[in-house]
């Protein structure tokens, strides 16, 4: 019986694995970038010392506008929260 409940449980930790596998290559996540160059009307992005992202020049264009906002947003309340921690250590 407890043969069988282990079994069980890694079974059971195998499809936990597996979905996670999946998340994460679905999913990206970029910190920092090493390096940033063009080349026939794609932008390489490097990243994580070997990797890199190539995306086409032209669509990022047309979603700089959408991105900037997204960005500036997202900066000026990583800025907000910052000067909130600076002001609570003083």
């Amino acid at each position: 019986m407890g043969q069988d409940n282990r079994i069980e449980k890694l079974e059971a930790q195998i499809e936990i694995l597996k979905a996670q596998l999946q998340d994460a290559q679905l999913h990206t996540y970029i910190g920092e970038t090493d390096s940033l160059h063009c080349s026939d009307g794609e932008l390489y992005i490097g990243y994580d010392d070997n990797k890199t992202l190539i995306m086409e020049v032209d669509q990022l264009f047309r979603d700089l506008p959408s991105i900037i906002s997204m960005v500036t947003k997202e900066q000026k309340k990583m800025q907000e929260m910052h000067l909130k921690m600076i002001k609570q250590a003083l």
